[in-house]
């Protein structure tokens, strides 16, 4: 059975059958499906040899009467889209720019039985950096007295690290070092970190590695869209930060992220 068979199907079975039928005539499912899955074909751009980025948030613009009947069945028809485009990636390796956000529309100009998808690129944005507070220095006019005191010595100076903390995934009791910019998790041959579990996507997921500050690294998790979803700590997350010690379970596969005192090399300035 094709895949835009499968999903229609699908569709049917959540309201048994009268969901199918009162979209007869007019904007289907399957369309919205299909339509989605060339914006992103048609968008895609080259990550690396294997690998090519996505849009992650579709706007799905319906004239008034059939935007009235489908976001009837927003959630239903959003989360059942969202899983068909996951799927569609998998299978073309595909990376999505960020958690899948699907939108419905209502657009005067439109009539029924046309609609239009419009994609963008929405990533999660940097946080500000904090700034460190600034020591106060009085002013050696202020107050009447002024009294000599003994000069503080400058505290030691601290060693220079060259480079980053070493990054390791511990899999199955065995450690796997992560070097910049990152590593892909997945089933798949072509994923940097291969897991064989059955509830693992061809690529499900990838940790990144970025330097902040002299001597420090900032070490955060994306799912790339995966089918089964991925668990922080326990709680399943799209994008988060890990530390060490945090667990990251995809599928039936429990990892944990630990933090060496030996430092990665530097890359040359060129970046990670």
């Amino acid at each position: 059975m094709r895949p835009l068979q499968r999903f229609e199907r699908r569709l049917e079975g959540i309201v048994s059958g009268v969901f199918a039928r009162a979209f007869k005539g007019d904007v289907e499912p399957i369309e919205l499906a299909a339509a989605l899955k060339r914006e992103i074909d048609n968008t895609a751009r080259i990550l690396s040899r294997d690998r090519r980025l996505v849009p992650n948030h579709f706007t799905i613009e319906l004239g008034p009467e059939d935007f009235e009947r489908l976001n009837a069945y927003g959630r239903t028809l959003n989360h059942e889209l969202a899983n068909e485009l996951r799927d569609h990636a998998d299978i073309q390796r595909y990376t999505f720019s960020g958690p899948v956000e699907i939108e419905l529309t209502q657009q005067d100009d439109l009539p029924t039985g046309k609609f239009r998808v419009v994609s963008a690129t929405i990533g999660k944005p940097a946080r500000p950096r904090p700034q460190p507070p600034q020591p106060y220095i009085p002013d050696p006019n202020e107050g009447q007295t002024v009294m000599q005191s003994a000069p503080v010595p400058p505290p030691p100076a601290q060693p220079i690290r060259q480079g980053h903390p070493q990054v390791m995934l511990e899999v199955n009791g065995r450690r796997r070092p992560i070097n910049p910019p990152g590593v892909v998790l997945g089933r798949g041959t072509d994923a940097d970190i291969q897991i064989n579990d059955p509830g693992v996507s061809r690529r499900h997921a990838e940790i990144r590695l970025m330097p902040e500050g002299p001597g420090g690294v900032r070490v955060v998790l994306v799912d790339l869209g995966s089918t089964n979803g991925t668990l922080v700590n326990g709680r399943r997350a799209a994008e988060a930060e890990l530390t060490d010690g945090s667990t990251v379970r995809i599928g039936n596969t429990t990892m944990t992220l630990r933090l060496a005192d030996e430092p990665i090399a530097q890359p040359p300035s060129s970046g990670w």
